[in-house]
């Protein structure tokens, strides 16, 4: 399974790239994303059906508003048309947005306040991925309740919030495997969920049930 996309809508401006790159690098390293924007790739094909290509291929959308630019109203439609969640961000007061889109809740930005800005995009992001991270964290509990039952043991599950933080680290560096691979699959979620993963005997345990319950073929 691949990271998932998150691209970034905003105005080809000289004045954003920075804050194109601080997102982006964020995003990467807080939330695992893999992050890009329209004319962050070589044009094989014209721009606007590179950019729909893009939003179609997106796990979620970052659509930044200030000064009401038509072109990024026009990507934006194109993610509403196919059902793409999107987190809309601006510079401007919310009400000053057009009136179809009112409706929507705003995440403004001043780079001056970073800490409230980052806090109330990271409540939006987990918001949109909280689904994914949940049937992953569903699946490592199961493997734990296996666990303990097959070795007559208490071992402590972690919790959801530290279980997704590891997973997101993890994949900064790897490919989380698919569910098709279940020896694979086992090995990377299970020990993300435990509780004392500090625990060098737990984690032994572990190990040694994997390597038992999930044979390399």
């Amino acid at each position: 399974m691949s990271r998932p996309v998150c691209f970034v809508v905003m105005p080809f401006r000289p004045e954003l790239n920075y804050f194109f790159l601080y997102l982006q690098t964020y995003l990467q390293e807080k939330h695992g994303l893999h992050v890009e924007r329209g004319d962050h790739q070589y044009l094989t094909k014209p721009l606007m059906e590179k950019i729909r290509d893009q939003v179609v291929a997106s796990d979620v959308i970052l659509g930044d508003i200030t000064g009401s630019n038509p072109n990024v109203f026009y990507e934006l439609g194109i993610a509403f048309t196919i059902g793409k969640p999107v987190i809309f961000l601006t510079q401007d007061p919310p009400e000053s947005a057009p009136v179809d889109i009112r409706q929507f809740q705003f995440i403004r930005y001043d780079l001056a306040r970073h800490v409230e800005f980052l806090a109330d995009l990271d409540k939006a992001i987990r918001a949109v991925f909280v689904g994914r991270y949940k049937d992953l964290y569903d699946d490592a509990r199961i493997l734990l309740e296996r666990l303990n039952k097959d070795l007559g043991v208490s071992v402590s599950g972690a919790a959801l919030e530290e279980f997704q933080r590891l997973v997101v680290t993890a994949e900064q560096t790897t490919v989380l495997p698919s569910s098709d691979d279940p020896t694979r699959y086992a090995a990377f979620l299970l020990p993300r969920t435990v509780g004392d993963s500090r625990d060098v005997d737990v984690m032994k345990r572990v190990t040694e049930w994997l390597e038992k319950a999930f044979p390399e073929k």
